[in-house]
């Protein structure tokens, strides 16, 4: 098996509005970012949701990301 180097790596969904839009977030973030965020996410909520089944509610919104992965903003240059 050959990888296509136009193939993107896997994305999370991220919740934004227009405004969120407007400010410079993203549509969606790496789901490395989103596996790290669910650590935390499940130590403080459990786990009866996955993060597959979060992906398909439609993800993590912008404030939940400051709580469990503060920092993310800027580590995407955002």
């Amino acid at each position: 098996m050959t990888t296509d180097s136009t193939t993107t790596a896997r994305r999370f969904p991220l919740i934004v509005d227009a405004r969120d839009i407007s400010a410079g977030l993203p549509r969606s973030i790496p789901w490395s970012l989103a596996e790290r965020a669910y650590i935390d996410y499940s130590r403080r909520y459990g786990t009866d949701q996955t993060l597959e089944r979060l992906a398909e509610r439609g993800g993590f919104g912008p404030t939940e990301l400051d709580v469990h992965v503060p920092g993310w903003r800027k580590e995407l240059g955002l």
